[in-house]
């Protein structure tokens, strides 16, 4: 009888998870169960992603965009109060 001089490839069996990673899986969850570092969790994860740092920068370039037009029209608002237009001043001269 001949013997196969190659060992047939087999299908190994799935590696057994390492007890490190199971711990820091049991830590996460222990630590999204607690509401204050489930969010600080959350938000490190979140800040992570490209796709939310980017939503995040649009958001805030708005944000900051709507405030600089808001305080330019309360700005203009008030001086146009505080400065009427119904008559000229009382010792203006016409420009020569």
């Amino acid at each position: 009888m001949s013997e196969p001089t190659q060992k047939e490839p087999t299908e190994s069996a799935p590696a057994a998870h390492n007890h490190t990673e199971l711990k820091v899986a049991a830590a996460a969850l222990a630590a999204a169960a607690s509401p204050p570092l489930g969010i600080a969790v959350a938000a490190g994860a979140a800040l992570s992603s490209p796709k939310v740092r980017d939503v995040l920068r649009r958001g805030t370039v708005n944000a900051v965009a709507r405030a600089i037009q808001a305080s330019d029209q309360i700005t203009t608002a008030v001086t146009r109060r505080a400065t009427p237009t119904d008559k000229p001043p009382e010792h203006s001269e016409p420009a020569a």
